[in-house]
């Protein structure tokens, strides 16, 4: 008997009633999910008889087999009549009418039946590949109801929190659990209204848009708290969804290329500048360039970035640092040259998924066969106009964990900063003859470089800004910057210190005349008269904890130092730990073959059977950039050809380097990923010091393929490198690589065993000591 058609009913009795006899009437489905909403309700509110009823009512089920009972835990619940079902029903609101007032039971059904005006939502996206445009309609419609046909029960909402993460972001429950406490539904509708995709597309925005939007909103959380953080702002923002790419693949009949990733690694590296081509001149679908279209809007003419975010990037592990693209648009000129330039640089990172290193790293790690998809975030670029240029007047990368420390006073959770001015691209690629500032947020005031000498050295030289009336990424010297604008630069009296009688005025004050004076970038004020140390750790430490792992993110400032903006946030890289980095006694002298005291990150690497040695002096010799460019594609077949993880590398320099490459060899990841141990030789002679990498995407390289890293500085008091054994034992270059046999007074590759029979090379590493030994063991 349904509790509506009960003789209690009747006119003049409370809403809630009235209410009842109208569904049963009308929409008995709705019924049912009101009763079952009532009966949950009463449960909460633990009332004994609901409890009472539902035992009478449902079949028991026995604890254990042996009870004699007509089933076990192992067989099938019996179902129940569909009038016993009713009755409870029934019973629901009896018990309801005895224990709660009519206001009570009137307001929870007004409650529920509000819900029902949005459980189109709660339907639309708890579907697992609902399309991308009937996602949209439904946030939509959700967003321009009216305030209080929005609210529902705490459980309810968090539930559509959660599928909304999942289908727009991510089914990584770390990401998701950490998440849904801080957002809203309603912040849902700002990303999935700047999401460009196929109308019926089932794609997600990626990772890198997945990370940068969980660390905003967990610190949007915190900013009432934090006053550090108040001014804390994300870049303007558009999404590429995920499947674009396919869509763009299916769309120029492009399919051959998914093949590519499965060829031998010398085939990749040869076809991929063929197919970075095709894929520039192929057709965008017309889904994806009208959304383009209205992004442009969006942005009028300030410059854009266009940055990777494919499905695996920036996830624990495999944080892709580097791997794919990010480019810098000017989007200066008519609209449809606007347009052009960024649907190149579009195509340009989609044909980035087919490249050798990003290839080579989803290989090693088990990836290769995952589907990889290529969603993109395209930001407005942080900074202003100043005369031709566009940039920020700082930026950079921090790190919450610092495994590079200079001082015995800096532990490993005060972090690493590296600051630049002008755009970051200088504190996360190695270019030029350049040096970021290092700065721990948990010590700010302890610097690497203390002296005039070194200050001056290590200073930056260069910046890189976007040229406006070119149109591209320039790079211009800090000096000539400083003469021809001078004040205009926002923030300057923080970013540089005055040169004057062979002293450094760390703190120039005021501005004036300051073009007719010699300054050097030291960020002194910045780092000792600012918020901004406070800043970045804070925001690492609140990550860390929130997220439950060490973070790095990306950063730039607008026209103040009280203005930053996060443009990026993943975890961080770690490598293994648990190593034994006990430096041995007792080793004798003609077993050492180096040693180093000075920057040292704790590690080991046993059982080295080569030794893979670029002799800085001859490598300096070289003239042509062919030749150059050669040596590193010689390292990269002895990085395929030789044991995995049996050999190391030694250099001059810095390895890596995306700018001058007589600086150091020009290699990739795919060039030294089964290398053990990487070793940048810097010879003072030389007047030229390895950049302190920590915190590159080089450096990053290393730290996931479990690379350990040492800068060896042979020049200082105590350190051992015999060099010698390097040129008086044999070369086996030729035998490995025969076509290489042009270039072995500049590589050298040594068999330990030639060095002393039945032995391997062990290198340790201890950073508490700052100490590393290589040596020869039996």
């Amino acid at each position: 008997m349904s509790p509506l058609n009960s003789d209690t009913v009747t006119v003049g009795k409370p809403e809630w009633k009235i209410i009842l006899r109208l569904l049963s009437e009308t929409d008995p489905e709705l019924l049912g999910r009101l009763s079952r909403k009532m009966l949950n309700y009463l449960f909460r509110r633990k009332i004994v008889k609901i409890s009472e009823i539902m035992e009478e009512l449902l079949p028991r089920q026995a604890d254990t087999v042996e009870t004699g009972d007509m089933y076990g835990e192992n067989q099938p619940a019996p179902r129940m009549d569909y009038k016993v079902l009713e009755e409870i029903t029934t019973q629901v609101f009896r018990v309801a009418e005895e224990v709660l007032s009519p206001e009570e039971i009137t307001m929870a059904l007004h409650r529920w039946l509000r819900y029902e005006k949005i459980r189109f939502l709660s339907v639309t996206a708890g579907r697992r590949d609902v399309p991308l445009g009937q996602l949209r309609e439904a946030l939509d419609k959700y967003e321009m109801l009216p305030k209080r046909n929005k609210k529902m029960e705490a459980r309810d909402r968090e539930n559509i929190i959660v599928d909304l993460t999942r289908r727009i972001f991510t089914d990584d429950l770390n990401y998701i659990n950490t998440i849904r406490k801080h957002v809203s539904i309603s912040d849902f509708v700002s990303v999935i209204n700047h999401t460009i995709g196929p109308y019926n597309g089932n794609g997600k925005v990626g990772g890198k848009a997945a990370g940068l939007f969980r660390a905003e909103k967990i610190l949007n959380t915190y900013k009432k708290s934090h006053a550090v953080l108040r001014n804390l702002k994300v870049p303007k923002t558009w999404f590429i969804s995920s499947d674009s790419v396919l869509e763009f693949i299916s769309h120029n009949a492009l399919e051959e290329m998914m093949a590519i990733k499965y060829a031998r690694q010398e085939e990749i590296r040869q076809e991929y500048h063929l197919l970075e081509q095709v894929f520039k001149h192929s057709i965008m679908p017309y889904s994806v360039l009208a959304g383009l279209e209205h992004a442009l809007d969006y942005f009028g003419t300030t410059p854009i970035v266009v940055r990777s975010s494919s499905l695996l990037e920036d996830s624990t592990g495999a944080a892709f640092a580097g791997k794919y693209k990010s480019l810098f648009v000017a989007n200066q000129g008519s609209r449809q040259q606007r347009l052009d330039a960024l649907v190149d640089a579009v195509l340009e990172i989609y044909a980035s998924i087919f490249g050798p290193d990003p290839i080579e790293y989803r290989r090693e790690r088990g990836l290769l066969d995952f589907n990889e998809e290529m969603g993109i975030l395209i930001q407005e670029v942080v900074g202003s106009r100043i005369g031709k240029y566009y940039f920020p007047p700082f930026a950079g990368v921090a790190f919450s964990r610092n495994d590079y420390r200079w001082s015995p006073r800096i532990k490993s959770e005060d972090g690493i900063v590296r600051l630049v001015a002008g755009l970051g691209t200088r504190a996360v690629d190695r270019t030029g003859q350049d040096f970021p500032v290092l700065m721990s947020p948990g010590q700010p005031k302890l610097r690497i470089n203390v002296t005039t000498e070194e200050i001056i050295r290590y200073a930056q030289k260069n910046m890189d800004v976007i040229n406006l009336e070119k149109g591209c990424l320039e790079t211009v010297g800090t000096e000539n910057m400083i003469t021809e604008y001078g004040a205009k630069i926002p923030c300057l009296p923080y970013l540089v210190s005055l040169y004057e009688e062979g002293g450094i005025q760390l703190s120039p004050g005021s501005m004036l005349n300051i073009q007719k004076k010699d300054t050097i970038v030291t960020f002194h004020n910045l780092l000792e008269r600012s918020p901004v140390p406070l800043f970045f750790k804070t925001v690492l430490n609140i990550l860390e904890d929130e997220i439950g792992l060490p973070v790095d993110i990306e950063f730039a400032y607008g026209r103040d130092i009280h203005t930053p903006y996060l443009l990026q946030c993943r975890p961080q890289s770690t490598g293994s730990s648990n190593v034994d980095t006990t430096i041995p006694t007792g080793i004798s002298n003609d077993a050492i073959i180096f040693t180093a005291n000075k920057y040292i990150m704790s590690g080991a690497c046993h059982n080295i059977e080569y030794i893979v040695y670029v002799d800085g002096i001859e490598y300096d010799r070289v003239e042509s950039r062919e030749k150059l460019l050669e040596i590193g594609h010689i390292i990269g077949k002895l990085n395929q050809l030789l044991p995995q993880k049996k050999f190391i590398l030694l250099g001059p320099g810095r390895w890596g380097s995306k700018g001058d490459i007589k600086l150091g060899v020009h290699v990739g990841y795919s060039d030294i990923n089964n290398t053990a141990m990487l070793i940048e030789v810097a010879k003072m002679k030389k007047g030229q010091v390895p950049d302190l990498s920590f915190g590159t995407h080089f450096f990053q390289d290393l730290v996931e393929a479990d690379i350990r890293y040492l800068p060896l500085y042979p020049d200082d008091n105590g350190v051992v490198f015999r060099e010698e054994i390097f040129f008086n034992k044999k070369n086996q270059l030729s035998k490995l690589v025969p076509a290489a046999i042009g270039f072995e007074h500049v590589i050298k590759v040594v068999k330990v065993t030639d060095i002393q029979a039945d032995s391997s090379l062990s290198v340790v590493l201890n950073g508490e000591t700052d100490e590393a030994m290589a040596y020869l063991k039996q």
